[in-house]
This record gives structure tokens, sequence and C-alpha cells, in this order.
């Protein structure tokens, strides 16, 4: 482990679309500095904090990881030899079990550990702002403590903190981000566009589907395959949906496409 740093100090690991949303929120009052696998020092440079490498991002007191879910663990892995005493690490991802069992396999005893995850991302950031926003925050055991420090910082920030468990997360976020991701790429990939006269309730879901439609393929994937209660949700949907087409005649109810 690396000397003590202080807590104010935040180093984030990964740079993409949330990393540099976070950066920008924490930036005033605070010192971060940045790292990512691709070299965007330019783009940290117009945020208005530092580029480092690794090893300087894990030294900090407080550790963002803003990485896809998938290469969570290996980042883990990766900051661990470089972080200091009594350092916080925190997890962005929008599922939450595995990323905790993840925290606790590969992290050191000494360091403390919060799961959250904010229910925006950069783009209803960028509409709205983040002020009234939820964030999940997810207590691991033993680290009751920074859980409430950072519960403490998220209000500071104007967002609404939300206490779960990682399970009762990720089954939430099971029957309603996994199935809106769901719903959304199946009416996407089906070719059913919003027509243009369409009611209120298209409009709403023609605007959820934009939404999703600027996220990754890579997010729509981990979400929907590390939440454990995700596969779940859509085998149900799935009978649902072959019952209700039965129900109605399938296709001798069917009109012109």
């Amino acid at each position: 482990m690396s000397a003590p740093a202080s807590r104010g100090d935040v180093g984030i690991v990964g740079f993409g679309r949330c990393g540099a949303l976070a950066a920008r929120l924490l930036a005033p009052g605070r010192e971060v500095l940045v790292t990512d696998v691709r070299d965007r020092s330019r783009e940290a440079a117009e945020v208005g904090v530092r580029w480092g490498d690794l090893q300087a991002a894990a030294g900090r007191g407080t550790v963002l990881l803003a990485v896809p879910i998938r290469e969570l663990a290996h980042a883990l892995q990766a900051i661990a030899p470089h972080l200091a005493p009594g350092a916080l690490v925190v997890d962005l991802a929008s599922v939450k079990v595995r990323p905790m069992e993840w925290m606790a396999e590969h992290l050191p005893p000494a360091v403390r550990r919060v799961g959250t995850h904010p229910l925006f991302g950069p783009d209803s950031a960028r509409d709205g702002g983040v002020e009234g926003r939820r964030i999940v925050i997810c207590a691991a055991p033993g680290h009751e403590a920074a859980a409430a420090e950072i519960e403490e910082a998220a209000r500071a920030l104007g967002l609404v903190p939300l206490r779960a468990t990682a399970e009762e997360h990720d089954r939430a976020m099971a029957r309603s981000q996994a199935l809106v991701f769901l719903l959304s790429h199946a009416l996407t990939r089906a070719g059913i566009e919003p027509a243009a006269f369409g009611t209120p309730s298209e409009e709403h879901l023609a605007a959820a589907m934009r939404l999703v439609g600027r996220d990754s393929q890579e997010l729509y994937e981990d979400i929907l395959r590390l939440n454990p209660f995700a596969q779940g949700i859509a085998t149900r949907l799935e009978i649902s949906l072959h019952a209700e087409v039965d129900r109605l005649g399938g296709a001798e109810t069917q009109g012109p496409s």
C-alpha cells in the first residue's frame, strides 16, 4: 500500500461519459485526478481536473471507479497494490451484488468500500442538472461509517441518497432499468418506431428509447447479464408476451404492418 493520502483528494479511474460527469461534479473544492486506459488528458484539461496514471489515481484518499461493469473486477485488482491505508473506494456500477462481491474479494482489509449507483446519467444531468437526482448507496458489511460519509457528500452535491442492500438494489433495477433497456432494445430491433402522431404514452416510450439508445451496447449487455435478477424478469416478460398474443388470437388479429 501507499502512504496515507488526504481524504479530500479524489482519484477517478475511468474517464468516459460517467467519469467525466463525476469529475465535473467533484472538481469544485477538491483536487481531482483522473485516469483512463486511453489518453484523455485533453478532455481532463477541458473539465479542469488533473490527468495521471493508474498508480496516482489509486493513491488518492477517495477512489471512484467509473469503468464498464465487466472491467470492474480487473480494475479493483489493478488499484489494490496502490491504495493508501484508510482509502475509500466507491464504485458507480448499475448493478451492485457482483461489484460488492468483487470489492470484498480484491480490496485489502484496511481499505473502506461503498457501492453506489447514481440513478441518472450524463444526458439527464446535462438536460436538468443533478439537483434532486437520486443515488443509491449500499453499505458493505463493516463499512457503515464510510457509507454515511458518501451519503453526506451526496447531499452536499444536491443529490438525494437512498439506502439499500446490494440485493434490494438489483431486484429493483431488474424491474425498472433492466426492463426498460430490454423493451427499448427489443422495439428498436423489431423496427417499431414511434408513429407520426402518437399518444402521450407513446411519446414517453419514444423518449425512453431515445435515452437508452445513447448508452453503449456494452452497458446494455452488462445490465442484463450481470444483474442476477434480470434474466428472471426477461423470462417472465417473454412468457407474458407470448400469452397475450395467444390470448388475442395471434396471427388472426394482425392488421397491416
